[in-house]
């Protein structure tokens, strides 16, 4: 058996430890343990998922043969941060593939990926460590999207894309073919990116204009 531990109580930490289940309901050898949360507060109320307990946290818990982890938290910051720790200290990683997801033959995922309900992964496209393709989220033909990358709801790398790593998309971005964007860039929810964005940039607006991050667009 392959025991899963999501690492993360809250939001979309739940959401995630159902997308396990879904998955080991194809497949008999993983099932859910539960959850680490590095919350005190969720740990003493023996906070609830579907049906799985938060167990402990990322930094007392003794990480055991058949543990597998996967990294909830949705902000890539945290999710390096925490897969950092945890790998340290010994973890290993499950790369989740939900049973309505498409991941063409030919493409490559790293380790303590999540491919969420109907996310599609287009043919030699290349997906690092720890990336997040949330529900109906896509990743075209030999795209390259770079470690702890989250991409949301609806949104879209397309095909020949360079994402680097710790980039956000909100939902419903889009960027368009052949397109780079920078190492711990932004993409705003409903955004059109025409052109390269910076590292360190945020993109907003159709078509996109670029701002350092944390300056407002206007």
């Amino acid at each position: 058996m392959i025991d899963i531990i999501v690492v993360g109580a809250s939001d979309f930490g739940r959401e995630l430890a159902q997308y396990v289940q879904d998955a080991a309901e194809r497949d008999p050898k993983i099932r859910l343990r539960g959850f680490l949360d590095d919350d005190p507060e969720k740990k003493a109320e023996n906070a609830k998922g579907p049906d799985v307990e938060v167990i402990d946290d990322t930094l007392t818990y003794t990480i055991q043969e058949h543990d597998r982890f996967l990294i909830a938290p949705g902000d890539p910051a945290i999710r390096k941060r925490l897969s950092c720790r945890l790998a340290e200290r010994g973890g290993r990683f499950f790369t989740l593939i939900h049973p309505t997801a498409y991941v063409a033959p030919t493409a490559k995922l790293g380790e303590g990926c999540i491919i969420g309900p109907f996310a599609n992964v287009g043919s030699f496209a290349t997906i690092s460590d720890h990336v997040l393709l949330n529900l109906y989220a896509s990743a075209g033909h030999d795209t390259k999207i770079g470690s702890w990358t989250v991409i949301s709801p609806y949104a879209s790398a397309n095909g020949g894309c360079l994402i680097e790593e710790q980039v956000f998309f909100g939902s419903h971005a889009v960027v368009t073919p052949n397109k780079r964007v920078g190492a711990q860039s932004r993409v705003a929810a409903g955004a059109v990116v025409y052109r390269d964005v910076p590292e360190l940039s945020l993109a907003a607006g159709n078509p996109a204009k670029t701002y350092p991050v944390g300056q407002a667009a206007s």
